[in-house]
């Protein structure tokens, strides 16, 4: 029994998904790395300088610093990176 599909139609299709699903993809990948600096930098930012001379001191780190309307531990932000790879 004969298809009544061309013989090429079942690669056009393949090739209409996988080059449609390419866009997801790397839409995906693209949020993982967002996600991941994102939560990075979000472990250390508090809204309260309470709260992050707590965590400072978790760190073992000295001091606080403000970055736009959020405390962070350490002096600067640059030590903060150093601690928070420990």
């Amino acid at each position: 029994m004969r298809s009544n599909f061309r013989p090429n139609i079942k690669f056009e299709i393949m090739h209409i998904i996988l080059r449609n699903s390419k866009f997801f993809i790397f839409l995906f990948f693209f949020s993982i790395n967002f996600n991941n600096y994102s939560h990075a930098h979000v472990r250390g930012t508090f809204l309260s300088e309470e709260d992050a001379e707590k965590r400072s001191l978790e760190l073992g780190c000295e001091g606080i610093h403000k970055n736009q309307d959020k405390f962070m531990p350490c002096k600067n932000e640059k030590e903060l990176h150093i601690y928070l790879r420990k």
